[in-house]
């Protein structure tokens, strides 16, 4: 009786030891099912992400080549400004105009909604280590400094010594024109010539370094791309 009872006993130990295996396989299972379902859940988030980085950098750098364009325009009319108030040359119908292309900079604008939303998601959703690192250095390095750089002495030059240059030289009636109070006086001004200068430097000075900006913004692009041709 002892050994009949001990071998069922010995059967009833089996098969519950058989029954939490089961439960145990199928817990594995479905936690493997749902990781699986994480990662492609992740994936496609990932290529939606990178899809739309990369609008943001097309827009980036077409915005900056824009921008390039305006500057090499804007610096050549100051020089050419420069030349004729340092010869004294007479006063022509076309300087209204060239003096107000000549004050014109143009602001830093840069496209990152698709990086605020990667940070707010979780920057590890980018998985390639070397990309997620490029484009953190892009945006919170290479960008900001390009603003700062491009910006920083500009802005402090212009509400101390431009503004009062040109409200003492020039009446605009429109903003295409800044008609001259006193051509002769201008002529005259060496301080207004060399605030004039001083700017010209500082839109070569900002070309340069958009154009490391549109370098940079390539390289990520180029990385991105290297990407989405993976998946």
């Amino acid at each position: 009786m002892n050994l009949l009872n001990q071998g069922k006993t010995a059967k009833y130990f089996k098969y519950a030891i058989g029954e939490i295996l089961l439960v145990v396989i199928g817990i594995l299972i479905a936690l493997q099912i749902n990781t699986w379902n994480e990662e492609r859940k992740n994936h496609k988030r990932e290529i939606k992400l990178l899809s739309e980085l990369r609008t943001n950098l097309l827009i980036n750098i077409e915005n900056l080549e824009s921008d390039i364009e305006s500057q090499i325009k804007s610096a050549a009319i100051i020089d050419q400004l420069l030349e004729h108030l340092e010869k004294k040359r007479p006063y022509y119908d076309s300087l209204p105009g060239y003096f107000a292309k000549a004050n014109y900079a143009p602001d830093v604008v840069l496209s990152a909604s698709a990086f605020e939303t990667l940070k707010s998601t979780g920057l590890e959703l980018i998985q390639t280590d070397s990309l997620r690192s490029q484009i953190i250095n892009l945006f919170e390095v290479d960008y900001p400094t390009l603003m700062q750089e491009t910006r920083r002495l500009e802005d402090q030059l212009w509400p101390a010594v431009v503004v009062p240059m040109y409200q003492k030289h020039f009446r605009r009636s429109d903003q295409e024109h800044a008609y001259i109070n006193d051509y002769n006086a201008l002529l005259e001004d060496n301080e207004f010539k060399n605030m004039l200068s001083f700017r010209g430097s500082l839109r070569k000075s900002s070309t340069f370094h958009k154009r490391k900006a549109i370098d940079r913004t390539k390289n990520v692009l180029d990385l991105i791309d290297k990407e989405l041709a993976q998946h």
